[in-house]
């Protein structure tokens, strides 16, 4: 292993001009071309497998065909090994240590190269060093004779002609200094061109082989970073539908534009995962997987949605109440058959998973989920939270806050307030709240477990 590579490189350069290990890629050389070698005795094999003729029957032709597919990938692939291995090079040929041996070397492989371009650079650094050192030195014996004065006729011609050795001495330093340039500029010429070489057999080796990339593999990679892409958008996606939805006026459409693209992405993936199935490139576990995932999603949302039906149905009986109306008689039954429905939540109707999977995607391409997300309602958002904490905007937003689902988020907001105007009505709003948050929870809690069951498979 060579030694470390000099530091200082002043006075031709700032940080070492011919950077590398020609030993490590020389070790590198030495494991690619040891796997050329074996792929080339496989090769042999193969070959020797597809010719025989003694296995005849429809079984030994098509062990033979495919021997001889196989053999072609083989050759292929042994052919980049041997051009990898033959650029960087097995084997670092010393040229000497003196720069004409060197400069005059036949070219040879990128270590060998770069070996005889740092055993050049180096004799121009020292060169270049020695050559500073004298020229420095001459200089400041011609500054000390400057300096003198008051010396007879005859010292004064002593002084001219050590003056004029000292500039002869100063003038050669800066040539060889010059030199030393041309040599480290030989030696960039040398790597460079070596590295240039490389680099073009192994682009020409591998641009157009049997091993090359086609159209399927280049498809197979699209349909790659698509599903990576959409799975990432339906996991952040649905995380920001289930933690928007309790804002006020502005929430249920941001939530709702959210879960549809959550639901859209989902929906993408699980074509990817299936295409990926169909090529041999995923699992059927992960296609069932991701199944599992959108029935989850879906079961969720639609127990959000019973959340909001029944939250629904309590604030108009509540409504109906503020109105002023009813008699008195009807008020108390409006009060008690509010104060029963409350404890009583109906469950899942029929179609509304499926509805719950559907209708996102649907409700994406339809200009209200994007006017009702984005439609600016913000000044009456604040006068809400304003209303509610009354007169504090950050105090209505900790009254405001709720994990209910945002199907249900609005309607727990608005009995709020209707309460406020019913006073001592009896409206039991508390128990309200409290069932349709816990049916929300566990909804958020099953579409979070969809999001999130590709994380954990």
């Amino acid at each position: 292993m060579a030694g470390a590579r000099p530091k200082d490189w002043q006075p031709l350069a700032y940080q070492d001009p011919a950077p590398g290990d020609p030993d490590r890629l020389e070790q590198l050389g030495r494991k690619l071309r040891k796997t050329a070698d074996e792929l080339e005795r496989q090769v042999r094999h193969l070959k020797a497998a597809s010719e025989v003729k003694s296995w005849d029957s429809d079984a030994g032709n098509e062990f033979r065909e495919k021997a001889k597919k196989c053999r072609g990938r083989l050759e292929a692939a042994h052919k980049r090994y041997k051009t990898v291995a033959d650029a960087v090079g097995d084997r670092i040929v010393d040229h000497g240590s003196d720069y004409e041996s060197n400069a005059s070397a036949q070219p040879g492989s990128y270590a060998t190269e770069l070996h005889r371009a740092q055993r050049i650079a180096e004799i121009a650094r020292q060169e270049a060093q020695e050559a500073e050192a004298e020229k420095s030195a001459a200089k400041k014996s011609l500054d000390g004779l400057s300096g003198e004065s008051g010396k007879d006729d005859g010292a004064k011609g002593d002084d001219k002609g050590r003056k004029k050795k000292l500039e002869g001495r100063a003038e050669a330093a800066g040539k060889s200094l010059e030199a030393a340039r041309d040599k480290l500029q030989k030696a960039q010429s040398i790597r460079d061109d070596a590295a240039r070489k490389a680099r073009e057999a192994i682009d020409d080796v591998i641009s157009d082989d049997a091993l090359k990339d086609g159209f399927w593999d280049d498809f197979a990679d699209v349909v790659d970073t698509v599903a990576k892409w959409t799975e990432d958008i339906s996991k952040w996606a649905g995380i920001a539908a289930l933690a928007v939805g309790w804002i006020p006026i502005i929430g249920q459409g941001l939530a709702g534009f959210l879960g549809a693209l959550s639901m859209l992405a989902t929906l993408v993936n699980i074509a990817c995962t299936a295409i990926q199935v169909g090529m041999g490139d995923e699992s059927w576990t992960a296609l069932a997987t991701a199944a599992v995932g959108l029935l989850m999603m879906g079961a969720g949302k639609a127990m959000s949605k019973v959340s909001g039906r029944y939250a629904k149905g309590l604030v108009d009986r509540m409504q109906q109440a503020k109105a002023g109306k009813l008699t008195g008689r009807q008020l108390k039954r409006n009060r008690q058959k509010f104060n029963r429905d409350a404890g009583v939540i109906k469950g899942l109707e029929k179609g509304d998973i499926s509805k719950s999977i559907r209708e996102p995607v649907t409700e994406l391409f339809k200009g209200p989920t994007w006017k009702d997300a984005f439609k600016g309602g913000y000044r009456e958002m604040g006068r809400t939270l304003k209303e509610v904490g009354n007169g504090s905007a950050l105090k209505g937003i900790g009254k405001s806050f709720t994990l209910a689902d945002s199907s249900a988020a609005s309607s727990l907001s608005e009995a709020k307030l209707l309460s406020k105007g019913l006073g001592d009505a009896g409206f039991d709003v508390n128990k309200m709240s409290r069932r349709a948050t816990q049916l929300s929870v566990a909804g958020s809690g099953v579409t979070a477990g969809g999001l999130f069951i590709d994380e954990v498979s």
